[in-house]
């Protein structure tokens, strides 16, 4: 019982999280709005909401984790031409059985336990550093 106990206080940073997104919805209203409901590759619980849109001078692409509830909120933010290249390429995907995976490398680490636990002691927010995407085309 002692090591099944020390093997979940076995904690280690990681600065890349890894979502799969398992829906997605498109607001148009005055500004373009991409909407993912995502669920976690490499942490074990919680779900993700991610808001992807279009760059203004203010807007600065980061993660929110809340402390109260097992939701992350990111917001990516990219140029117009990006925008569209991005709506292409989701456009194109035709696998139902192939998830798309995005990774969100962040500027500070976070830290999971051998288990997958996030550990959360306050909300916090970190900015992301770089977005990957891979979007199963067949």
């Amino acid at each position: 019982m002692k090591s099944i106990q020390i093997e979940k206080n076995n904690w280690k940073k990681i600065n890349k999280v890894v979502l799969r997104v398992d829906n997605i919805n498109l607001c148009f209203e005055k500004n373009l709005t991409i909407d993912f409901d995502c669920g976690f590759e490499n942490i074990s619980r919680g779900r993700c909401k991610l808001l992807v849109g279009e760059k203004n001078k203010k807007n600065i692409n980061n993660l929110f984790i809340h402390s109260d509830k097992a939701l992350m909120e990111v917001k990516i933010f990219y140029d117009t031409p990006t925008l569209d290249k991005l709506l292409k390429n989701l456009s194109l995907k035709r696998s139902s059985t192939k998830k798309i995976n995005i990774t969100l490398r962040t500027l500070d680490s976070l830290m999971i336990n051998q288990l997958g636990d996030l550990y959360v002691n306050d909300t916090t927010k970190i900015r992301i550093d770089a977005v990957c995407w891979n979007i199963p085309i067949l």
